[in-house]
């Protein structure tokens, strides 16, 4: 019987060209092959016998490792077809001792395995899963757990909107028989996707353990860098080739430096070269006076000629000769994502970056791509610049010109756009923003697509097309128009670019649109406020954002016209709650899924039917109906149905301790937790709501409070817990009249 199974058939697609002829377990790190070091650390551990699963290149690691490594004996099993993590094991189960341990070939790991295995035994778990903390756990999967250590939740690939735990799976488990029941025979299945969730819906019994050691997923270029600069032997290398790992036959020329990179057996750089941060495959030439720049690629047996300038992350395939020098393509480090955009610097070469950009989301794209630029039309020349890009990609493009980012967001519901690109101007540059085909911004595993098809060298196709189409910005209004009826109601417009055709749209629904717009108003005046992207309804020197809207409206607007709406889990509670209380049906969708979340379908594509619960437009002008039905002031309909206040505002963090921030708070309001939901669930005395992270190095929080003091308070409180304070930011809070909510 085998006490392990060693998960070694994956493709390692991502780590291309390294894994074209090398299979990912057996990449070297710190000079020796992954899996011979995962074989060694079984041994040192205790496990005397492993079966390896295999699918990849299968004979590569046969030969290499042979029946015995290490002191682990080994038996090979071959998949016929892909049966995922869970599969796997379930084809060999019967060779299996009992509570035997499944690590993967994936990772680099020195963790105690010894002691998780007392700690599996002694807790009497189904499943133990082992647990590693990391800065950033979007590429794992994170492991939410209590104090004890039961596991209550997986949240696979989640986005930084998800995260509520710095704890991440790390493929390493250690399984009872029973578990196994959750298995299917000859079907694809994998443990954290299928399984796991599973046995937590049957209330079984996963322990997460936290192992001491070190782990490193060597899943991505730059993660198998920095897993071999951790394992260099710096006190071999000279300065020449500073924080590197070099292979055998590795030769290095006159005046020529090879800093924190790795180089495979039978690498030849010349004289006078500079290389950094780079990953050079087995046999490759590096002709005289070439300079290779951060994140550079060369697959093997590649020839870089000399004199050639390679830029920022080249990619070069194995076996080509490199003659001329190039323009790069992404850095390793770089995130091409930032919440739901792309920024394109002006110190980078814009044509460039924006055709690029535009050849991989037609590689990802199954369906038409809208293009628009801001209403102004500053950026119409890059958005042209972008439609034939894509169309020299292959792609049907949709060029809808110049129109309001509202209008962008309905390209979808109108025109069937799979995505859409809106082209706006920003601080340093400009903003490459997306939506998918509910207006909400791509999820994650359409993101990954876009990223790894901007990584590749795309050739350009035949048979794509541009369609010019005007009007998009038209078709929004007129949904606008008709979604209300404003007969004998006076709306006076203030605002920038958002606001530009409102006057004409509140016509169309039967309002004296006035130009003019006047703080202080009569009872059936309006006045509509979208300076700076924002939403002030004011009525009689009377304001409500777009918040304090929603909540009245869910109050009033009638369950027979609206029997269901959707609304995003960001929202706190007290919206849910008030639309129930008025016979409205409540489905929440998450504000970015990760690339295997569905529950939220649904509520996705409702918010087509019901604009008014997330455009702020679309709220406003529904408001003025219901309040004229009614026949209500705002402010009444504000202090009847809407008193406390909402308070808005976020908190810096070190990025490195956003997750761990993410944790202390779940684990400081555990008993309120949303299944499936944003970020953390919030209830601090008289306060309600939710903390969330994003992209960048905030965690926003929006609470519902009786009062300011209460809402203050229970900032102080969440502040305390995160032991923080000093960083909290109030710039996002605004102020307005007691008895109101704001946001």
């Amino acid at each position: 019987m085998y006490s392990a199974v060693i998960l070694a058939g994956g493709f390692g697609t991502r780590l291309k060209p390294l894994t074209d002829t090398v299979p990912k377990p057996m990449l070297p790190v710190g000079g020796e092959p992954n899996l011979i070091r995962i074989c060694e650390h079984l041994c040192k551990n205790g496990f005397d016998s492993a079966v390896v699963t295999l699918k990849y290149l299968p004979e590569k690691i046969k030969d290499a490792l042979s029946d015995s490594c290490r002191g682990v004996d080994l038996f090979y099993v071959c998949e016929d077809e892909p049966l995922g993590t869970a599969g796997a094991v379930k084809a060999v189960w019967k060779m299996l001792t009992d509570d035997f341990l499944v690590i993967s070939g994936d990772a680099v790991c020195t963790l105690d395995l010894a002691a998780a295995y007392e700690a599996h035994k002694k807790s009497g778990a189904a499943v133990t899963v082992i647990t590693h903390t990391v800065t950033d756990p979007l590429q794992y999967g994170c492991v939410v757990c209590d104090k004890n250590g039961r596991i209550e939740a997986f949240c696979e690939k989640p986005s930084w909107q998800q995260v509520v735990s710095d704890k991440v799976n790390t493929g390493i488990y250690f399984i009872s028989r029973r578990a196994l029941d959750y298995i299917p025979e000859n079907k694809e299945y994998d443990f954290s996707r299928d399984v796991f969730p599973a046995m937590l819906s049957a209330n079984e019994f996963l322990l997460g353990y936290e192992a001491q050691g070190y782990w490193r997923d060597i899943g991505s270029f730059a993660e198998y860098l920095a897993a071999n600069r951790d394992f260099a032997d710096n006190s071999k290398n000279k300065a020449e080739t500073e924080g590197s790992v070099c292979g055998d036959s590795f030769r290095l020329g006159k005046n020529s430096a090879f800093i924190n990179s790795v180089a495979f057996d039978g690498v030849s750089i010349a004289d006078n070269c500079s290389v950094t941060e780079s990953i050079l495959c087995r046999n490759v030439t590096v002709g005289d006076g070439c300079v290779l720049q951060n994140g550079c690629v060369i697959g093997e047996g590649a020839i870089i000629n000399d004199g050639v300038k390679l830029g920022y992350g080249t990619v070069i395939q194995p076996g080509k000769t490199v003659i001329k020098s190039k323009e790069g393509g992404f850095m390793i480090k770089n995130k091409l994502f930032c919440g739901g955009c792309v920024a394109v610097s002006d110190n980078d070469d814009v044509s460039t970056e924006l055709c690029r950009l535009a050849q991989a989301v037609a590689s990802a794209s199954d369906g038409p791509v809208g293009v628009c630029c801001d209403v102004k039309g500053k950026h119409a020349n890059k958005a042209e610049l972008f439609c034939h890009a894509l169309c020299d990609a292959g792609a049907s493009v949709y060029d809808f010109g110049a129109v309001v980012k509202h209008a962008a967001k309905t390209a979808g519901t109108y025109y069937g756009c799979d995505i859409t690109v809106y082209i706006r101007p920003c601080e340093d540059g400009l903003c490459v923003e997306f939506f998918d085909n509910t207006g909400m911004s791509l999820p994650l595993s359409e993101e990954k697509r876009i990223t790894d098809a901007y990584r590749a060298d795309k050739e350009k196709k035949d048979g794509g097309k541009i369609i010019r189409i005007s009007g998009l910005s038209v078709l929004y209004y007129n949904a606008l128009s008709d979604s209300s009826d404003l007969h004998g109601i006076k709306v006076s417009v203030k605002g920038g670019e958002d606001g530009a055709g409102l006057p004409e749209a509140f016509s169309a629904a039967g309002a004296d649109a006035g130009n003019k717009a006047s703080p202080y108003t009569e009872k059936d005046e309006y006045t509509v406020n979208t300076n700076d992207g924002a939403l002030l309804l004011g009525q009689n020197g009377f304001y409500c954002s777009f918040d304090s809207c929603l909540l009245i409206l869910l109050s009033l607007i009638s369950p027979e016209d609206q029997p269901v709406i959707s609304l995003p889990y960001f929202l706190p509670q007290i919206y849910e709650k008030t639309a129930k209380s008025n016979g409205i049906r409540v489905l929440r969708y998450l504000s970015k899924p990760n690339l295997k979340q569905r529950s939220d379908v649904e509520a996705r594509r409702l918010r087509t039917s019901c604009m008014w619960c997330h455009d702020p437009l679309f709220c406003a002008a529904r408001l003025m109906s219901e309040l004229k039905r009614n026949k209500m002031r705002l402010s009444e309909a504000a202090d009847k149905y809407a008193k406390g206040v909402v308070y808005r505002g976020e908190i810096t963090v070190n990025e490195k301790e956003k997750a761990l921030c993410m944790r202390r708070l779940y684990e400081a309001y555990m008993p309120y937790q949303v299944s499936a939901s944003d970020g953390v669930s919030i209830v601090e005395g008289d306060a309600e709501g939710v903390a969330m992270a994003d992209d960048s190095d905030k965690i926003r929080i929006v609470l519902c409070a009786d009062s300011e003091e209460a809402a203050e308070d229970a900032v102080g409180e969440i502040m305390m817990r995160l032991g923080n304070s000093k960083d909290f930011n109030e710039a996002g809070a605004a102020r307005c009249r007691p008895k109101t909510w704001f946001g």
